[in-house]
């Protein structure tokens, strides 16, 4: 029998309902028009501190839509009069770009005095769709009737008060401005759409919709617009966008921006290019420009939040401008948040551990299916959602003889067919368990081991085979980072004795100094275990390795000690001496038997295999020149700032270290780019099967001071 767990998400539009205190926008804007120098204090002395619409006020008067009323004062608890709004709407127009005449109209002669909430709504929804185009993030239109409609929003939910009130189309400007975060209720879910507006509502109204519009403040500014990702918009004095205006942007992890500036200029070391900037801190051809809408988007950007985010600088500027004043005046802004990964594919695996070739009956497997995209790094789900057909095959196979390789299970009545859709996670799960059809063993026999023929103890199995495949939107399985083939596993439950089918070996140290002289010591643990994954108690291990003693291998030679035990948890700590300049070596755990002649067999144990780095400090011209030729990295440190690099057989891989003040480029071949000392961590954890390579130059190992380049070439792993 099995068991189906599914994580579901709900995919698509709810349908239009009443709003309440859990309720929220579906089309709130992802940037603001209140940003950099709109956020600068306009010294209304009537508005404090305390004003919760302060800032509102401050950004409206930076734009020009209201100057107060001319004796340093705001009035913000006033109410707005017609002649003010229609004022007020033709200044805003002006800033986003649009028609006034279409956002005012007949306001003029028609319009309540004081201003209502619902004028407001209606005001504002004509600004919307005055400024906005199928370009915008977020389009506003006109229906055939009149109505407010938002793109991407069907259903769009209602006040209910708003809806008693008002005429089809106030009320669709009503719930248009909700879903696009510039309208708030009143609480209780109500609107208050006769209530007058007060100046400092009317602030929070305009600047919450003009972030829908074009309007930014003069000049450059930089504001996320989601994880990962920032937008840079480049306007005139007007607050108009400015088209094909030179970009350049760089980055620093944000514990390092303190560091970023040196005596006035960039100070390399500890900057990364962003959006493939070529040269960073200069003004060139090669920079990126912006569009027709005034705005340049870099792509995604690595954030490193165990430094506190990462962040990242834009100007503008002539040609071969650089930056010369400590980056005083360049817009920046900190992001804390890495960006979402899009789905290109998926893989499917199981919680059972490497080596483990069969499940005790009654055990539990859980199979997950993960979106995945760049990289292999988990992926979201798409907008639309992604879903998988599960089908299960079992089949059950009693008093047989053998536990040998089990064959799928290809057809039987027994099958299971489900349809599971990943979460927002971009992840789905289910379970797979087997019940033992012979508890009582009744039907197998005990067999006769000294019997001649011998005749072996039977047992019973159940084979469950599981086929994962794409339906509705699901991104292909990718069998090369799943546990599948062609989408498909075989698991077999089974209740055989155990036998020893692995073993792990692990160095108590990634790596050692080879010794000058004399002899070094490493410590291994060898860890064995059965089928099911259940550690093996006194099992005989016996280390070697290419440097064995008995015969010597090479000048570099290990000696090791007679073969052990293992404990009750199935592990084994040999130690063992060392002899040599350095080297790859190369350790096996076997199982070691002593034959009737006291002759002794070895049998690699099966996954009992490591390689051992015995390394050397780079420090004469030899090791520098080797290390300015691409080889393989061995092993990274980001705690200890080290690697280990090169080597083989009869070659010593070189130790080096590395710090803040190096310069580091990671990427394929041919295309490395500038990145910080976070990226090129990054890109070293990410190699699982150690094949990426680098190139140091410039290295001075006597001086702790020195600035050298680590060119980091990345190579799939396999």
């Amino acid at each position: 029998m099995s068991a189906l767990v599914a994580s579901l998400f709900a995919v698509g539009a709810a349908p239009a309902a009443a709003l309440d205190e859990d309720s929220m926008p579906n089309a709130a804007a992802a940037t603001s028009a209140c940003v950099g120098d709109a956020n600068n204090d306009m010294m209304f002395s009537d508005v404090s501190e305390m004003n919760a619409l302060r800032a509102e006020i401050n950004c409206l008067a930076y734009y020009g839509v209201t100057i107060g009323y001319g004796d340093g004062n705001f009035g913000p608890n006033d109410d707005v009069t017609r002649a003010q709004m229609v004022l007020f709407m033709e200044r805003a127009a002006a800033v986003a770009g649009a028609d006034a005449e279409a956002v005012v109209g007949d306001f003029a002669m028609s319009g309540s005095d004081p201003v209502t909430r619902a004028d407001m709504a209606l005001l504002i929804a004509r600004l919307l769709v005055a400024s906005t185009n199928d370009e915008s993030p977020i389009n506003v239109t006109n229906n055939d009737d009149g109505t407010f409609a938002v793109e991407g929003v069907d259903e769009p939910d209602f006040f209910a008060d708003a809806r008693r009130a008002l005429n089809r189309v106030s009320d669709s400007a009503v719930s248009a401005l909700y879903e696009l975060g510039v309208a708030q209720g009143t609480g209780m879910g109500y609107f208050s759409p006769a209530r007058s507006v007060s100046r400092a509502e009317m602030a929070a109204f305009i600047t919450r919709a003009l972030g829908h519009t074009s309007a930014r403040p003069g000049g450059v500014t930089i504001q996320s617009d989601g994880p990962g990702e920032v937008i840079i918009s480049v306007r005139d004095i007007n607050f108009q966008p400015v088209a094909n205006a030179p970009v350049d942007v760089f980055s620093a992890r944000a514990d390092q921006v303190d560091e970023a500036f040196d005596m006035g200029s960039c100070y390399m070391p500890r900057l990364a290019a962003v959006g493939g900037n070529a040269k960073l801190c200069e003004i060139d051809a090669l920079d990126a420009i912006t569009g027709l809408d005034g705005n340049y988007d870099p792509g995604a950007i690595t954030v490193n939040t165990q430094a506190g985010g990462t962040t990242v600088w834009a100007w503008t500027g002539d040609s071969g401008d650089k930056v010369e004043d400590g980056g005083e005046g360049l817009a920046s802004v900190n992001l804390t948040e890495t960006s979402p990964v899009t789905a290109d594919s998926a893989k499917v695996t199981t919680d059972i551990p490497t080596g483990v070739t069969r499940q005790a009956f009654g055990s539990t497997v859980t199979v997950t299916i993960q979106l995945v995209g760049d990289d292999d790094a988990d992926a979201v789900a798409d907008e639309g959602g992604n879903s998988y057909t599960v089908v299960i095959r079992r089949d059950t196979d009693t008093n047989v003889e053998t536990d040998g390789a089990a064959d799928a299970v290809t057809a039987g009545a027994n099958v299971e067919t489900h349809v599971l859709k990943v979460d927002a996670s971009g992840k789905a799960t289910f379970t797979i368990t087997a019940n033992d059809p012979d508890p009582t063993d009744k039907n197998n026999p005990n067999g006769a081991p000294s019997a001649d023929p011998v005749v072996p103890n039977t047992i019973d199995r159940v084979r469950v085979t599981y086929t994962v495949s794409a339906t509705t939107g699901g991104q292909a399985v990718d069998d090369e980072i799943s546990s599948t083939t062609s989408g498909a596993q075989t698991i077999t439950f089974s209740d055989a004795r155990g036998v020893v089918t692995g073993a792990s070996l692990k160095p108590a140290a990634s790596f050692l100094t080879a010794p000058t002289s004399g002899a070094a010591a490493n410590v291994v643990t060898v860890t064995v275990v059965d089928q099911y994954g259940k550690p093996v108690r006194g099992h005989l291990v016996q280390l070697s390795s290419n440097h064995s003693t008995n015969p010597p291998a090479d000048a570099d030679t290990s000696t090791f000690p007679v073969a052990r035990r293992t404990d009750s948890s199935g592990t084994v700590r040999i130690g063992y001496s060392h002899t040599g300049t350095g080297s790859v070596e190369s350790l096996d755990a076997n199982t070691s038997v002593t034959n009737a002649d006291d002759t002794i067999t070895l049998t690699l144990i099966p996954g009992g295999e490591a390689d051992f780095y015995w390394a050397t400090p780079a420090s004469t011209a030899a090791h520098l020149t080797t290390l300015a030729t691409t080889a393989v990295v061995r092993v990274s440190d980001a705690d200890s700032k080290t690697l280990v690099i090169g080597g083989d057989a009869t070659t010593t891989p070189l130790i080096v270290r590395y710090d803040g003040n190096d310069q580091f480029a990671v990427g394929e071949s041919g295309s490395e780019a500038l990145t910080d000392m976070a990226g090129f961590e990054a890109a070293l954890a990410k190699d699982k099967d150690n094949n990426d390579t680098v190139a140091v130059t410039s290295l001075d190992p006597t001086d702790a001071g020195d600035v050298a380049r680590f060119v980091l070439t990345t190579v799939a792993d396999t």
